[in-house]
Parts: structure tokens; sequence; C-alpha cells
């Protein structure tokens, strides 16, 4: 159940990140598509360890939701425009962390006898 959480919770957040740079518009988001692909290429490296389960991969992700935590509180801190989507994306960073930490809880719990 943690890993599903863990990896929906990562797919959001890649989501979000094509959604808030070209799909939204004007003051929301920037409207453009070359800033939502490089903001979505980092997410994409581990995605595929992630989605098997892989804790490696997972905790790489976390790294990269902390990334993107910082680059949420920036704009959200900065940008008042954009500050919705900015929160949507710190909640979302938050969560991933949040829930990878409770699936390694729950796995150590498990690989002791």
């Amino acid at each position: 159940m943690s890993q599903h959480l863990v990896l929906g919770i990562y797919l959001a957040l890649l989501l979000l990140q094509p959604s808030w740079h070209f799909l939204l518009p004007e003051p929301w988001g920037a409207h453009n598509w070359i800033l939502a692909v490089v903001a979505s290429l980092p997410l994409l490296l581990p995605l595929m360890g992630i989605a098997r389960g892989r804790f490696r991969s997972m905790t790489w992700g976390g790294f990269l939701a902390v990334l993107y935590f910082v680059i949420g509180v920036m704009e959200a801190w900065s940008n008042p425009e954009q500050r919705i989507p900015a929160i949507v994306q710190i909640v979302l960073a938050l969560s991933y962390c949040g829930a990878l930490a409770s699936y390694a809880r729950q796995g150590k719990k498990q690989a002791q006898p």
C-alpha cells in the first residue's frame, strides 16, 4: 500500500510540472513548453525504479522532491501570481518525503524478526 502511495504522489508531482508550466494560462503559469519539459525531465530519471519498488530509486526521488520543494517555496514567496501551483508543489514534495519515510519504516519493521 505504501509503495503505491509513494508512486502516486511522485506521479502527481511529475504531472504538475507540465500542467503548471505549459497548460495553465498566463497569470498562473508561464505557458512555456520548454520550461515544462526542462522541469519534468529530472523527475523522469528515477521513475522506472520507483514504479518497480526499488528503494534506491525512491531515495533519489526524495532528493529530487527536496529540490522541487525549494523551487516551490521560492516561487510561492516571490511570485504571487503562481502561488497556488507553487503551494501544490510544496505539498506534493512534502507528501512524497513523508510517504517515503513511512515506506522505509514499514520495510524496516518487516525485515526485523
